[in-house]
């Protein structure tokens, strides 16, 4: 450890800054910063960004094992001064309470002076309040016996803070709940105690006061004759629906989801599943039935509801394969081709005395992102028709997709009348690569492909016999360059049908580059041209582009292009990027420690910038 006391930075030979006592470890690779930015756009103004070492700043010199602590401060010129701490840990135990922990506490706040810039329709939102920010921890520790305690605090200041400050968060990561789960596994069963409760009134979220789960999974019974599956649950529940928005142009295009309304009390539900193997030679067949017995104290309307639900059908896999080792091509690099194929089928007949309509959804199957979008989708699709078509109900999509065969489904709302018909087919042809001494197996091509028909259109399908059907292929044509298509395909009136091609190539640590293009029909329709490389043009310069482009009336989508300096000691990036949905324009110039433990280089794939030296004298 060093320490030092009375710190002055000198100016000029005027002092400017002052701090009482600094301490750091010389075993860790970064002194005191941990991360600095300046950036600049048209949402957020100039920034200045700075990640500080709270043990380093602080003089703390015996600085818990296994823990990370950051302090934050920010500022963004056209909104406010931001402030915020970071703590990380994966400690033996906690306390005196022995077993391994992990967790991660996250906090940043904010005075905000300005507007929020959400993209088209939504460039100048007044916050609903001032001061902003979120915290959200993470807690889990392993006990004794197989019991887990999981623990999670979630709390945001308004309904538009984490799309506005933190949109990848918003969009990608969990809900930030507040909970706390008791759980314990032992063989093939599992018990949990959950509670739960909602810290704001912008989002719609169940309270749980508290909830009881029990699983029974793949339990022989008969002498292994028959499995057999189980999920039981008690609980009391509290579905709290979100407020609408407080700014009046949000309110008028905010429509309040007909599954989320104001009830509460207990919901007892147990599903069972028996399951019969018969290996018909080479066709595994499993005859299987499926009951459910579910009570509710409050329904959609208010009324207490009973549900049975009973689900029979067949279930069958065919898997085939053959090998070729004759087969050779320098030019595609196959030596040898070895191709595996399984082929499935399931036939589902499903009958519940209960509409799905009829009940409230204590599970929620979307997140809030998904919520808030689909509360806006009358008006950003339909031009305000309230509700929009059943076709594009999420509890439909559901309910077709087969989530009511689950035991251990999610959602335990989603069941109805039903019959379907699910097949598939996956594919892997198979050759060896490498050296002709050590030579390895990997996929050359893979292709998947699922359909559903549904023998009863009208009422499952919307009148239309097939659905469902989507594809994944992929080529590897080299050992750096794959190719690669997806799409998925709903024939009923406005039905979504997408397919994408494209190819990825790799040459790590040189860079990467995309070129991909994506085709959309239904409700709506649009083309896109997605552009991507990462690219090591020499030592000492790297370059980064992006661009996506909308064929028809969106037209462009947006932009980022940086290049970057690497030096002996510091990482000196200038950027630009362009966001036509928020009509944003920014602009970064970053200096960054090469020493520094997250770079914005290092997130990239194939360019890990290594610590100076790593290779020698530079």
């Amino acid at each position: 450890m060093a320490t030092s006391q009375n710190n002055f930075l000198y100016v000029g030979g005027i002092p400017v800054f002052y701090w009482p006592t600094l301490a750091t470890d010389l075993e860790q690779p970064q002194y005191y910063v941990d991360r600095f930015a300046i950036k600049n756009d048209s949402v957020f103004g100039t920034q200045l960004l700075l990640d500080l070492d709270a043990y380093q700043l602080f003089g703390i010199r015996n600085a818990p094992p296994g823990t990370d602590w950051t302090v934050s401060l920010d500022y963004l010129s056209d909104r406010g001064f931001g402030y915020g701490t970071a703590f990380q840990y994966d400690r033996p135990g906690l306390l005196t309470i022995p077993g391994p922990t992990q967790g991660d506490l996250d906090a940043w706040f904010i005075k905000d002076e300005g507007r929020d810039n959400l993209g088209r329709d939504r460039r100048a939102v007044p916050p609903e309040q001032d001061f902003r920010g979120r915290v959200f921890w993470n807690h889990r520790q392993h006990l004794r016996h197989n019991v887990t305690l999981s623990g999670e605090l979630g709390w945001i200041s308004d309904r538009n803070f984490l799309e506005q400050y933190y949109e990848r968060e918003w969009d990608e990561w969990k809900d930030l709940d507040t909970d706390l789960e008791l759980k314990q596994i032992f063989d093939n069963q599992s018990w949990s105690l959950l509670a739960s409760v909602r810290l704001y009134e912008f989002v719609t979220e169940t309270e749980w006061l508290p909830r009881l789960d029990h699983f029974w999974l793949g339990q022989p019974l008969l002498g292994n004759q028959l499995t057999w599956f189980e999920h039981s649950q008690a609980g009391y529940a509290r579905l709290r629906p979100a407020d609408p928005p407080t700014d009046p142009a949000g309110a008028a295009v905010w429509w309040p989801l007909p599954w989320q309304p104001p009830v509460q009390g207990a919901r007892l539900v147990t599903r069972q599943e028996l399951d019969w193997p018969l290996p018909l030679g080479p066709v595994k067949v499993v005859p299987y039935a499926l009951g459910e017995l579910a009570y509710w104290t409050e329904a959609i309307d208010g009324d207490s509801l009973d549900r049975a639900y009973f689900q029979a059908g067949l279930r069958a896999s065919l898997p085939l394969w053959t090998v070729n080792p004759l087969v050779e091509s320098q030019l595609f690099n196959v030596h040898g081709l070895a191709h595996k194929v399984v082929f499935d089928a399931e036939l589902a007949y499903a009958d519940a005395n209960r509409d799905l309509a009829e009940l409230a959804f204590y599970d929620s199957f979307d997140d809030h992102a998904i919520q808030d979008f689909n509360r806006r989708f009358p008006w950003t699709t339909f031009g305000g028709s309230v509700p929009p078509p059943p076709q594009f109900d999420p509890r439909f999509y559901a309910l077709r997709t087969g989530l009511a065969g689950w035991v251990t489904a999610p959602v335990a709302e989603i069941a109805d009348d039903l019959t379907a018909v699910r097949m598939g087919m996956r594919h892997r042809w198979q050759t060896k690569r490498g050296r002709p001494d050590a030579r390895q197996i990997l996929d050359w091509v893979t292709f998947d492909t699922n359909a559903v028909w549904f023998p009863d259109p009208d009422r499952d399908n919307f009148g239309a016999d097939v659905g469902l059907v989507d594809y994944d292929l992929r080529w590897h044509a080299g050992d750096r360059l794959t190719l690669a298509s997806d799409g998925g395909f709903d024939f009923f009136a406005d039905g979504l049908r997408t397919v994408s091609l494209g190819g990825f190539l790799a040459r790590p640590p040189r860079g990467s580059a995309y070129l991909g293009y994506r085709i959309f029909s239904g409700p709506f329709s649009s083309n896109v041209l997605n552009a991507s490389y990462a690219y090591w043009m020499s030592p000492k310069w790297v370059s980064v582009l992006g661009t996506s482009i909308a064929f028809g009336s969106q037209g462009n989508v947006g932009q980022r292009f940086s290049v970057t300096r690497i030096g002996e000691s510091l990482l000196v990036t200038l950027g630009f990027d362009y966001d036509a949905s928020k009509d944003a324009v920014g602009v970064q110039f970053l200096v960054e420690p090469r020493f520094l433990p997250r770079t914005q280089l290092g997130a990239l794939p194939g360019l890990q910038i290594p610590a100076a030296g790593a290779f020698g004298l530079e």
